[in-house]
């Protein structure tokens, strides 16, 4: 993993950001296959050199525009997280598109990612779409493993969220096949995720709510209750307590 300026004016950018992901910095890509964390002149890429697969975080107004809108019968991740107004935790946050689902429709929205290079891509994306105007400072990003972030959070949210990596079953379009490939290659399937579960449920006051493939077995038994969408279901567990 390299970190490559494609611009002189973003030479001293991509090299202060080799510098905080601590990854060594080429003016130039190295002629073996590799991936490649470009800072272009606009934006932040990952870019596959092996396949020309490219990845990058992109915010637009139409799709701020869906999320609030909803959809026939409501959006079900709202029904899920339930009121509006309150804090929620999207503790498995990848690449920013549901924590900034989660603030279009009106919660108070902390997103943690704990892969550095996932979350420098979507810090990129939050960045550009705040300064088009598109989005405040809500969601709040953090850096960090959320097992480690939950339980240091004050107040503790109403309600914490996750979307653990999972095998890709789904047909998909080329583009977010792509895109699943880069990601799988950085961070694999999240095999703690059960885990991340029951630290949770420790920590919100509410309720976790649980992405899954519609097909696909819970994470975790005991589910108070389940919302599903065309392609995938949340899935709502309770706290639990343990003093």
């Amino acid at each position: 993993m390299v970190v490559i300026a494609a611009g002189a004016s973003s030479r001293f950018a991509a090299i202060e950001l080799a510098r905080s992901l601590g990854l060594p910095f080429h003016d130039r890509a190295p002629p073996e296959p590799a991936l490649l964390l470009v800072q272009t002149d606009t934006r932040l890429e990952l870019h596959d050199s092996s396949s020309g697969a490219r990845l990058y975080v992109e915010f637009t107004a139409a799709e701020l525009r869906r999320y609030r809108a909803g959809g026939p019968g409501g959006d079900p991740l709202r029904r899920a997280l339930g009121p509006g107004d309150r804090d929620v935790v999207d503790a498995t946050a990848g690449l920013g598109g549901d924590a900034v689902h989660l603030a279009a429709l009106g919660y108070r929205v902390t997103a943690i990612e704990r892969h550095p290079i996932v979350s420098a891509l979507a810090q990129d994306g939050l960045r550009r779409a705040r300064a088009a105007g598109l989005l405040g400072e809500n969601p709040l990003w953090r850096t960090g493993d959320a097992r480690v972030v939950l339980p240091a959070l004050a107040p503790s949210p109403a309600a914490i969220y996750l979307d653990p990596m999972f095998p890709a079953k789904r047909k998909k379009s080329a583009a977010v096949r792509k895109e699943m490939r880069l990601l799988r290659l950085l961070v694999a399937d999240d095999n703690d995720a059960a885990a991340l579960l029951a630290g949770a449920r420790r920590v919100a006051t509410d309720r976790v709510v649980v992405k899954r493939p519609v097909d696909a077995p819970p994470l975790a038994p005991g589910s108070a209750a389940s919302y599903r969408g065309k392609l995938v279901r949340y899935d709502v567990y309770r706290p639990e307590r343990h003093d």
